[in-house]
């Protein structure tokens, strides 16, 4: 899919978030005009071009490139409702490089639950993945973020990363919430997480989600975490992910989930049903990855422990 010919007036000048928003507006609309598509229907665009992005106006030293292209797609799920977030999420994009790789999936708002919307969206965009063959392929949501400094050398590692992960890998996440994890080299762990607003997946992962669709018998999930797409996730065999994270999730607010006021019933809810949920999961996020890798020696052990019972069983 081409990039198209739009100019965003402004956009990457800080000139206000109306117009940053008045870019993705234009966008969208110039895909919805389009006499086949329906209004309900999702639509898809390349990130908006920025006049002042080096990677946009072609001014990027070689040097400086960051060079992602190991990875066979990007993808970045944003409401259609919401292209506030889609704008700032695209200035994350311009930033490390991936505003010439990145397609904006762009759904309506699922008319009963968020968490049903947000499966299908990632399912969506594994389905298009498998269609053309990718065998990494990073997916985001629009509030991902990009905490630490890029530079090609980090990027290229990333890379080396994903190609010396095990045969059997299905996901590599760039930013998670470790529920346990232990290092397999010095810069990926073997990990049990939640979160999936940056991940990479593999062809297993894109098979997976084309045979499980939300309420799919069969699915395990994490009690802690819930029943959303990434508590499933956390139940996957060959999941890894980059140390240091480089991705955590903004303070926006999620469409996730439903913030009229529920009873904390559960130790969980003072997290789910906070309004600071995503405070608390954007300021978080990196120091729960120091503890759990300060326990990663202890988690080897069980870890190895549980999985020589398992083949054991398997033998007998």
């Amino acid at each position: 899919m081409g990039r198209p010919n739009v100019v965003t007036s402004g956009y990457g000048k800080r000139t206000g978030p109306g117009r940053v928003r008045a870019a993705f507006s234009l966008v969208r609309a110039a895909a919805l005009s389009t006499p086949e598509i329906v209004e309900d229907l999702p639509v898809t665009h390349p990130c908006p071009n920025d006049p002042a992005c080096p990677y946009c106006n072609g001014t990027i030293a070689p040097e400086s490139r960051l060079d992602w292209s190991f990875l066979d797609a990007v993808y970045c799920i944003s409401l259609k409702t919401r292209d506030d977030r889609a704008a700032l999420v695209a200035e994350q994009f311009h930033k490390s490089g991936l505003c010439q790789k990145v397609i904006f999936y762009r759904p309506t708002r699922h008319p009963k639950k968020g968490i049903i919307g947000s499966w299908e969206s990632h399912r969506a965009v594994c389905a298009d993945a498998a269609q053309r063959g990718c065998q990494t392929t990073l997916i985001c949501e629009d509030d991902v973020l990009f905490v630490r400094k890029l530079t090609p050398e980090s990027v290229r590692r990333i890379g080396i990363a994903i190609r010396e992960l095990p045969a059997n890998w299905s996901i590599f996440y760039l930013g998670h919430w470790p529920v346990w994890s232990y290092f397999i080299k010095t810069n990926v762990l073997r990990t049990m997480s939640a979160c999936a607003h940056a991940y990479v997946a593999s062809p297993r992962l894109l098979d997976w989600m084309k045979d499980h669709p939300y309420g799919a018998p069969g699915i395990a999930f994490y009690r802690p975490v819930g029943r959303a797409l990434d508590s499933a996730f956390s139940q996957l065999p060959g999941t890894y992910a980059l140390f240091p994270m480089i991705a955590i999730q903004s303070i926006s607010k999620s469409d996730n989930f439903n913030y009229k006021p529920k009873p904390k019933t559960k130790l969980k809810h003072y997290i789910t049903r906070s309004r600071y949920r995503e405070f608390m999961l954007s300021n978080l996020m990196r120091p729960a990855e120091a503890i759990i890798v300060a326990m990663s020696p202890i988690t080897w052990v069980t870890q190895t422990y549980k999985d020589w019972k398992a083949r054991r069983a398997q033998s007998v």
